[in-house]
C-alpha cells in the first residue's frame, strides 16, 4: 500500500514539474515573439530549400557554389513576393471606390429580400468601413507589417545561410558521437525534407494554377490571390477555403454571382486535384495530422506567434509530429497527431 502511494506520489510530482515547465516554456515563446518568429521562419525556409540545396551538391557543385545559388534564388523569390504585395495593396486602395459601390448594391438588394421574406432587418451602413481613412490605415497595417518583416530578412537569411551550412557537417558529428542516433536523426531529416518538398511543390503548383485560372475568369489581382493560396496551401483541409472565400467574394463584386460560382468551382478542382489526389502520392505513408490537431495548432501558434505563427503553425506541428514518430518513446503520441492513415501505418 505504501508502495502504491509512493508511486502515486512521484507521478504526481512529476506531472506538476512537466505542467509548470510547458506553462513557462508557452508563456516565454508568447513574450519572446518577436524574436522567436524570425527563427522560426529561417528553419521554415531552410526546411523548404534544403532539397534545392543538397541537389545541387549531388550534382558535383561545390558547397560554396551550391550555397550561393541557393542564396539567390531566395533573395529574387523575397523581392518578387514584395514587390507583388505592394503593387497589388496600392492598385486595390484606388479600386475601393468600385467595390464599395458593388458591394452596397449587393448589401441592399439582401436586405430588401430579407424584409420581404420577414427576416430580421439588417442595418449595415458599409460606407462606414469601407472609407478611404479606413482603407488607407489598412494597407498602411500591411505595409507597416511586411516592412517589419523586411527589416528581419537579413537576420533570417543569415541564419538560413548558417544552417544550411551546418546540416552539410551534422551528419559527420552524429557520426562521432552515435551511430544509432544518427540512423534515427537520418530518418527524421529524411521524413521532414519528404513533407517539406512536396508540400512546397504542391503549394507552388497550387498557386499557379490558381493565378493562371483567375486571370482567365478575370478577377483583380490574380497574382496575389494565387500567392495567398501558395501559403495557405500548407494549412491542410481549412487552408484552401480560407483562401478561397475572398476571391469568391470579389468574383460576386465585379461580375455578379455566376462568376462567383465559377470562381469557387475553379478552387474546388484545383484543391481536389492536388490536395486529395497528387500530394497523397507525393507526400507517402504517416504524414498527414488530424483536422482537430490542425485546427488547435492554428489556434495556439496564433496566440503564441500572432498571425506568421498561423501560417507556421502545420509545418511546426508536422515537424513534432515527425520527431515523435520516429521515437519509441513518443511513438503512440505521433499516433494520436496523425489522420486516419496513421492507424493504419503504425507499427508498436
Amino acid at each position: 500500500m505504501e508502495q502504491k502511494e509512493k508511486i502515486f506520489s512521484q507521478f504526481g510530482v512529476k506531472f506538476w514539474i512537466i505542467s509548470a515547465a510547458v506553462v513557462v516554456v508557452i508563456s516565454g515563446l508568447r513574450e519572446a515573439a518577436g524574436l522567436i518568429t524570425p527563427f522560426f521562419l529561417s528553419v521554415f525556409i531552410t526546411a523548404i530549400f534544403y532539397g534545392p540545396f543538397n541537389w545541387l551538391q549531388k550534382k558535383g557543385l561545390h558547397l560554396s557554389l551550391a550555397l550561393t545559388i541557393v542564396i539567390i534564388g531566395i533573395a529574387l523569390i523575397t523581392f518578387i513576393i514584395f514587390g507583388l504585395i505592394g503593387a497589388s495593396v496600392a492598385s486595390f486602395t484606388e479600386k475601393i471606390p468600385f467595390y464599395e459601390e458593388r458591394f452596397t448594391i449587393y448589401w441592399n438588394g439582401f436586405n430588401q429580400f430579407a424584409r420581404e421574406n420577414g427576416w430580421l432587418d439588417m442595418k449595415f451602413d458599409i460606407a462606414e468601413y469601407l472609407n478611404a481613412g479606413v482603407i488607407m490605415k489598412f494597407a498602411g497595417n500591411i505595409f507597416t507589417g511586411f516592412g517589419n518583416l523586411m527589416s528581419n530578412s537579413f537576420i533570417i537569411l543569415l541564419v538560413v545561410i548558417f544552417m544550411l551550412l551546418e546540416i552539410s557537417i551534422f551528419e559527420k558529428k552524429m557520426t562521432l558521437i552515435n551511430k544509432n542516433s544518427l540512423l534515427r536523426v537520418s530518418k527524421i531529416v529524411q521524413n521532414l525534407n519528404s513533407y517539406f518538398g512536396t508540400k512546397a511543390l504542391t503549394s507552388l503548383v497550387t498557386g499557379i494554377l490558381v493565378s493562371v485560372s483567375l486571370t482567365i475568369i478575370g478577377i483583380d489581382f490574380p497574382l496575389l490571390w494565387g500567392f495567398l493560396a501558395f501559403l495557405l496551401n500548407f494549412i491542410p483541409n481549412i487552408g484552401s477555403i480560407i483562401a478561397a472565400i475572398p476571391v469568391i467574394l470579389l468574383g460576386l463584386i465585379q461580375f455578379g454571382f455566376p462568376t462567383a460560382m465559377v470562381v469557387a468551382i475553379a478552387f474546388l478542382f484545383i484543391n481536389v486535384i492536388i490536395g486529395n489526389i497528387i500530394e497523397p502520392r507525393l507526400m507517402g505513408r504517416n504524414l498527414g495530422l488530424s483536422p482537430l490537431i490542425v485546427f488547435i495548432s492554428l489556434i495556439f501558434w496564433g496566440w503564441v506567434l500572432g498571425t506568421v505563427g498561423m501560417l507556421l503553425a502545420t509545418p511546426l506541428t508536422m515537424t513534432i509530429k515527425i520527431v515523435f514518430d520516429n521515437m519509441d518513446e513518443t511513438k503512440h503520441f505521433g499516433l494520436m497527431m496523425g489522420d486516419e492513415s496513421s492507424i493504419k501505418n503504425y507499427k508498436k
